[in-house]
């Protein structure tokens, strides 16, 4: 198993990035259920202290993805008639994997919250900026929206490759 992506096979960092930001991304847009399942165990303020801590790391795990994406520069060949609709799709998901934190980010900013991962303290609390909290608010309800659209539509693209084009890509990918 190497660590760079092949002519045949993504490489393990690729593979581990995809798979553990996949299942984080789907768990952070699935929040609101676990909020009600665990608000009986813990208060809305851990809950949303686990929330922003998780977006802060799924926003490093982003840049460093970009970072190992641009230093990899996947040999894996797109068919020609493929290519557009596969650039499109990628830069879309990659947009909405920084915005998504960024916009969270202006929430709490804007409410005048500290920013912590963990406990540990990134943005000291300030004063509420209200426009910022319902800008952040308002396109962080969106991108959600349009997060899990693009995350059906990939899906579905994989399963399109995989059994329709009979490609192998999710064997590549796994």
């Amino acid at each position: 198993m190497t660590l760079m992506d092949a002519d045949n096979r993504y490489g393990a960092v690729s593979r581990a990035l995809h798979w553990s930001m996949a299942l984080l991304l789907l768990g952070m847009l699935a929040s609101e259920l676990w909020f009600e399942v665990l608000e009986h165990r813990l208060s809305g303020a851990d809950l949303m202290a686990l929330h922003q801590s998780l977006g802060v790391v799924l926003l490093v795990l982003v840049i460093v993805r970009v970072g190992w994406r641009w230093l990899n520069r996947s040999r894996l060949a797109v068919p020609a008639h493929w290519a557009l609709a596969a650039k499109a799709g990628h830069v879309v998901l990659y947009l909405l994997m920084l915005l998504m934190p960024l916009s969270g980010l202006a929430i709490a900013i804007g409410e005048g919250d500290s920013v912590a991962l963990f406990g540990w303290t990134l943005l000291d609390a300030g004063s509420e900026i209200a426009w910022l909290e319902d800008s952040g608010e308002n396109l962080h309800k969106i991108l959600a929206n349009v997060f899990w659209l693009m995350i059906g539509l990939h899906v579905a693209a994989a399963l399109i490759h995989q059994h329709l084009l009979d490609d192998k890509v999710l064997k590549r990918m796994a």
